[in-house]
């Protein structure tokens, strides 16, 4: 099967991902199947944001219903889906997280060029005593 990608049933995947709650290792479940371990997140992050890991499937859609979900695949969403608002309350967080290391790289740049700045203004007026009458640039000692 080189190059094709394994097919799994629904009840595999969610066999799997009960393992992988329940702190087994992903990298030993990836061998298992044979698949990389990240094939394992996107599966849990799928069953996160749609409730099911069926794929979408390609054309015209179907006329049937969807067949009824087993109660431990709903379970088991639940467990795995944030609430909206946890959700809202973690992308906040992040985000203020985020400001604050931005402000703290702001501020370290702002000291650095500070710095910079008067060493600048250092050079400069040592430059300007040497180019002055008397300065070090017209002694003869300077000259040899």
């Amino acid at each position: 099967m080189v190059g094709r990608k394994p097919r799994f049933s629904e009840q595999e995947k969610l066999s799997m991902l009960l393992r992988m709650q329940n702190g087994e290792n992903v990298s030993r479940l990836a061998d298992e199947l044979g698949i990389h371990r990240q094939r394992l997140y996107a599966w849990r992050e799928q069953l996160r944001t749609c409730g099911n890991l069926m794929p979408a499937r390609r054309g015209r859609p179907t006329k049937q219903p969807p067949p009824e979900a087993p109660p431990d695949r709903q379970t088991l969403a639940a467990s795995f889906a944030l609430s909206a608002e946890q959700r809202r309350a973690d992308a906040l967080a992040k985000a203020r997280r985020r400001i604050v290391e931005l402000e703290r790289k702001i501020g370290q740049q702002q000291v650095e060029l500070d710095f910079f700045q008067e060493a600048l203004r250092h050079v400069r007026g040592s430059q300007q005593q040497k180019d002055a009458p008397g300065g070090a640039a017209s002694s003869k000692s300077f000259k040899k």
